[in-house]
């Protein structure tokens, strides 16, 4: 069972992490070659497809990380979690205690800068006379999924250290 969550976690992380790739690589680059009105009709469509997906990533990705603490050999409580001791190396293995702290704060902050992005580009379509495909771009918002974007592959990084020191 462990192997398969572990399995479905990085699958997860994959579609998430690189449908962000993909979106600065590839779909930012072309729609910067169109006139701004059809720009962000291409952006916003493509954001919003990608949501469901995205969002739905990260569901998997908190419930199957739970999975991998709590699965694994030398389990994890998650009182643990909630209590510090997951933090303490007295209490957990050594590369846990260093490298989980990194990587959860390093995902909540991913998580509140694709939220904020999501957040402020709905807005800001709403709030637009005209078509909601055609509102202008949301500067802090494409700046915050920018870095949310350097951060999730800081996380796989981390996530690496964590599990192979």
């Amino acid at each position: 069972m462990y192997f398969l969550n572990v399995w479905i976690h990085i699958l997860a992380a994959a579609v998430w992490t690189g449908g962000l790739i993909y979106t600065a690589a590839v779909a930012v680059p072309f729609a910067l070659t169109h006139p701004v009105d059809e720009r962000q009709r291409i952006l916003r469509g493509l954001g919003r497809r990608f949501r469901w997906i995205g969002w739905g990533s990260i569901i998997v990705l908190v419930i199957t990380g739970i999975g991998n603490l709590t699965l694994r050999l030398t389990p994890i409580k998650l009182s643990q979690v909630f209590n510090g001791d997951v933090f303490n190396p007295e209490k957990v293995e050594r590369l846990i205690a260093v490298w989980l702290p990194w990587k959860l704060m390093l995902v909540i902050v991913m998580i509140a800068l694709m939220a904020f992005h999501d957040i402020t580009s709905i807005q800001a379509a709403k709030r637009y006379e005209g078509s909601p495909d055609s509102a202008p771009g949301n500067r802090m918002g494409s700046r915050a999924a920018a870095l949310a974007t350097l951060i999730a592959i800081l996380v796989l990084y981390v996530s690496v250290r964590l599990v192979r020191g």
